[in-house]
């Protein structure tokens, strides 16, 4: 004989839903109620099974249920405690019910966000309960029927505190639970992706429940690592002495519950796919710190040795995608499982943080629970020690202090860690820390994580197998293998690194799960080899979206029905819809542009939303501290009726620059958008300067444009349809602009701080100055790359031949006004870039650092270039005739074919230099200097030059020859061989069933 909840409560006119309802002492006399029904019927706990009782219904009937029957089950807890104490398999029995049940209504409420398929299939959200109608599912009322009565002995109990997810107990409520899942319409594969997610977290609930209910399980808290058990004074007894703080186990309990979110949109989490990096530990030097010689390490055993020095912090770097973030979540849990009470895990992501005064408070507003819990309080107590895990400095929000914030940041870091009392681990990319080199203190312990080797890959693959299917892993190996991506020395450079960063193969990985990664890829990567744009980077991230929201086939609709499965969900009509609610996809792109620009113009990585946007896709966008696990429990702790705040946020930085760019994009095709006028011709829609001026500085005065976006930019309008945008026109609607402001006629104007107003609506922290440095240095940008895409030539400072418009020192002046983005962020920037079609003619442009610029074919005739620093810089075929390069750094420079002609080159040192074909006739220098410039092959006759200029301008025969296209790599048979992971040799997944392609289903397409 066993007790239902169930019908209990509706034997005495209790609806389920309205317990909901009910204070906190109204559900525990609930509890002693049934309690003493329970005594006076002779039950014993283990007739008691809420989790069997929420799985023998369908799910439209009990989702609103589970959280109730965890909440019960929770006081009954108490009330069974208070008339006696409960035995270890009693406590067993209970907590893992309340664990359980906490943890699927974790993970379907995550699957209602992210609005499944499945989910829509079986039911509706908001509807009432239906009646006491059970499954009709023989197989699930078949395992049902082994958990009630339940069984547990004191062995099994002891086993399923050891070992959790592996213990009899919870096997058998994961069976339970797939074959329910399966029940209610949801896809075998899926059904199990679900369950592991869920196993993943349900360590983090039992802690919890165990914390919550201390003295009721007091036999189970040392399994956990609860109170004062596992102190080197303590005993093997807990005594009522005994504390546990609750806040404290919570915030424990959430890192090891956030195992359980998915990863992006996937049905599988993080934690199912995670392979931990190998890293590069930097040794310190006089200069600075260099990478050791000795052999990668991995990261996670680095980073428990740094536990023992209390002396330096531990800096993890990398550029973005490598996996920074997803070891600090992933070692956060495993050191809230395994290290506590010795160290007490603290993750902080510092985009957000709020600077303050000390460095205590700066971290406490970061911290999840802030507003109840006050970190500065655990900095003081000398046990447990805190473990800091500040995730992404570069994220760090942006200050009046530009970049030296992040300096001063790392030195607070650095005087806190020097109290000896607990231990910081700080991550960065690997570029933030280059800007910042100078600034670095000595007591930093470095490592860089390294690209992805065999053995990662490897791992990477096997856990791909498991989370998709055995096919589905090994086609993808198997088509990145015959492209020679895994060779020694790969020709496809470019997409080869991107398959040994782990967010890009994560994402190449769905788009060939999907059939959108072919070979048109493998040829654009072939062509992109030879020049320096973001065309690759583009199409895939592209392709993800035409993935995403099911975007017409270029090839036509399939003949042949795909299979269903977790492999293909996010491509069938039903998930389509259920992303889309209703809105055409444009409209939804639309929505997605305004709020990734509403990202880019706060300066920070995250805005606090005023209204909200659940129609945002999962796999782009989350919802910030509104979803967390342990701020929810406290809040309904503390004040059931407190509301957290809804911030907003990419999934990931990379996939933010791609709509960032995007935004950026439409805003600039308005200023070359026509509408006809009333009598029929066209006009811009922006036509007055003015307008145009406003247009600009609200769409680029929030900062300088990362390299990143920038590229993505330039890419996405390159891609345009040539009747919707022309390169040729965005310069001629920029130049206008442009001369004006280098005359400083918008800042008199007062657009400066129009825009200052506009960005401060989204707490962007700029000041008028940096407004007006970053919309010059952006369109700088933009008008640099525009006039090569248009191969039209670019007179930054005006036409020479116009005194009244050409400005010499305009670039200078730039340079000076940008240095309050960052010191020589302009000259950074510009310096690798090739400087065809841009005309210097005339520049004034003293004592810069220019060194390895790339000069090549640039007229700087005339041009004042006195004590500037050109060291390795290419100035091959450039015209200089009449150029001041005195005291100038030449330093292997390179002026192969160049025109001195009249240069003065007082004060060179030309014995590095590279003069072949060089014309310096009449150019000022030494005769110590001439000599030099003989025997570097300099030519000092004007006609000679000329000769010779136009014989070498005549193409050489040797250069005729069949230019065959050469981009068909993939198709070659010598690549094939090369593509290989040497010892893996194909084997790469070991299964025990044979691989057949499916066998003869003709229903199921195959990739091979």
């Amino acid at each position: 004989m066993s007790l239902s909840l169930r019908h209990w409560l509706a034997e005495h006119d209790i609806e389920i839903p309205h317990i909901d309802r009910f204070s906190s002492g109204q559900i525990a006399g609930l509890a002693f109620r049934i309690v003493q029904d329970m005594e006076l019927k002779s039950l014993s706990i283990f007739d008691l099974c809420p989790f069997v009782e929420v799985l023998e219904v369908p799910l439209g009937a009990d989702v609103l249920e589970i959280s109730t029957f965890a909440q019960l089950t929770q006081n009954l807890v108490s009330a069974f405690s208070q008339k006696k104490s409960l035995k270890r398999n009693e406590g067993t029995w209970l907590a893992f019910q309340i664990a359980y049940l906490r943890a699927l209504h974790q993970v379907l409420s995550q699957e209602k966000k992210l609005r499944r398929p499945w989910l829509s299939r079986m039911m509706i959200w908001d509807s009432p309960p239906s009646s006491l109608r059970l499954l009709p599912d023989a197989q699930l009322q078949g395992l049902l029927k082994t958990l009630r009565p339940g069984k547990l002995t004191d062995t099994q109990a002891e086993q399923a505190l050891s070992v959790v997810a592996d213990s009899l107990l919870v096997q058998q409520m994961n069976n339970a639970s797939v074959a329910w899942l399966l029940a209610n319409s949801a896809e075998e594969a899926e059904a199990k992706s679900l369950v592991q997610r869920l196993v993943n977290g349900l360590t983090g609930h039992l802690l919890a429940a165990i914390a919550e209910n201390a003295p009721s399980f007091a036999q189970l808290q040392k399994f956990f690592r609860l109170g004062n058990s596992l102190l080197p004074t303590s005993t093997s007894t807990v005594t009522a002495g005994d504390k546990i703080d609750l806040y404290r186990e919570l915030y424990r309990a959430s890192l090891i519950q956030s195992y359980s979110e998915p990863l992006f949109a996937e049905s599988f989490s993080l934690k199912d796919v995670y392979v931990s990096p190998k890293g590069q530990p930097l040794e310190k030097n006089g200069s600075g710190q260099m990478p050791t010689t000795s052999q990668a390490v991995d990261l996670m055993t680095w980073a428990q040795q740094q536990l023992s020095d209390l002396e330096t912090v531990a800096l993890i770097e990398s550029e973005v995608g490598y996996g920074k973030s997803s070891f600090c979540r992933i070692w956060a849990g495993i050191l809230a499982q395994e290290a506590y009470p010795n160290w007490m895990p603290v993750l902080i992501n510092l985009s957000e943080v709020t600077p303050c005064e000390s460095l205590e408070a700066t971290l406490n507003s970061g911290f999840k629970g802030n507003f109840h819990v006050n970190l500065s309080e655990w900095l003081e107590l000398s046990h447990p020690r805190c473990l800091l895990l500040l995730d992404s400095l570069d994220e760090l929000p942006p200050s009046y202090l530009g970049k030296r914030a992040k300096a001063i940041f790392i030195q607070q870091l650095i005087d806190f860690q020097s109290k000896h009392q607990h231990k910081i681990f700080l991550t960065s990319r690997s570029a933030v820390l280059q800007e910042i080199a100078q600034d670095l203190p000595s007591q930093l312990n470095r490592i860089t994580i390294e690209h992805w080797e065999q053995d990662e890959l490897r791992q990477w693959f096997q856990q791909w197998a498991k989370v998709q299917s055995l096919p589905v892993a090994q086609n993808f190996f198997t088509f990145l293998k015959q492209a020679g991506i895994f060779a020694t020395k790969p020709e496809l450079q470019e997409l080869s690194a991107f398959v040994r960063q782990p967010l890009m193969l994560y994402l190449l990985g769905i788009l060939h799960r999907d059939e959108l990664f072919d070979d048109e890829i493998l040829q654009l990567a072939a062509q992109a080899q030879h020049r320096e744009n973001a065309s690759l980077l583009w199409e895939i991230y592209y392709r993800l979206s035409k993935w995403l929201f099911g975007y017409p086939q270029a090839e036509g609709i399939k003949t042949v029905q795909m299979g269903w499965g977790s492999s293909h969900i996010h491509r069938t009509q039903e998930a389509i819809a259920n992303l889309l609610q209703g809105h055409h996809p444009e409209e939804l792109l639309e929505i997605m542009q305004d709020t990734a620009l509403r990202i880019l113009h706060s300066g920070h990585c995250r805005i606090n939303l005023t209204e909200e946007l659940d129609i945002l896709p999962a796999f782009y966008f989350k919802h910030g501290e509104g979803s967390r696990n342990f701020l929810n429990g406290i809040a309904k702790v503390q004040n059931p009726k407190s509301k957290l705040k809804n911030s907003l946020e990419f999934t990931h930085s990379k996939l933010g620059d791609y709509w960032s760019a995007k935004a950026i994009i439409a805003g600039l095709k308005q200023l070359v958008k026509r509408i006809p006028s009333a009598y029929g011709e066209p006009s811009f829609i922006l036509d007055s300067e003015s307008e145009i001026a406003l247009h600009l500085y609200k769409l680029l005065g929030y900062g300088a444009l990362s390299q990143e976006i920038e590229a993505l930019v330039i890419e996405g309008l390159r891609r345009l349809n040539k009747w919707e945008f022309s390169f040729e026109v965005l310069c001629q609607r920029l130049l206008p602009f442009w001369y004006a402001y280098c005359q400083g006629y918008w800042l008199n104007e007062g657009i400066g701080h129009q825009a200052l107003s506009y960005f401060q609506m989204f707490q962007n922290p700029v000041n008028l100055e940096q407004v007006n440095a970053a919309v010059g240095f952006n369109i700088f940008l933009l008008l640099f790359s525009s006039h090569q895409e248009a191969k039209k030539e670019f007179f930054p400072c005006g036409s020479p031949a116009s005194l009244t418009e050409f400005n010499s020192e305009a670039l200078m002046w730039l340079i000076g006004r940008t240095s309050i983005l960052g010191k020589n962020i302009l000259i950074s920037r510009i310096r690798s870039k090739p400087f065809s079609f841009i005309n210097l003619s005339g520049v004034y442009l003293e004592a810069v650092l220019l060194a390895g610029a790339n000069f090549g074919k640039v007229n700087l005739s005339r041009a004042e270039l006195v004590g500037t620093n050109f060291a390795t810089a290419n100035f091959q075929d450039a015209n200089l005739a009449g150029a001041n390069l005195s005291n100038t750094n030449l330093d292997n420079a390179n002026f192969m074919g160049a025109d001195l002609t009249g240069a003065n080159l007082t004060g060179v040192n030309l014995d590095s230099v590279n003069l072949t074909n060089a014309c310096l006739f009449q150019a000022v220098l030494t005769d110590e200097g001439k000599q030099i410039a003989l025997r570097k092959g300099a030519i000092f006759s004007s006609e000679q030059f000329q000769i010779i200029k136009n014989l070498l301008s005549q193409p050489s025969l040797l250069n005729v020859n069949n230019t065959t296209d050469k981009t068909v790599i993939w198709a070659n048979n010598n690549m094939l061989e090369k593509g290989i992971i040497e010892s893996i040799e194909g084997d790469l997944i070991v299964s025990e069933e044979p691989y057949d392609d499916c066998g003869d289903n003709p229903t199921v397409v195959s990739d091979r």
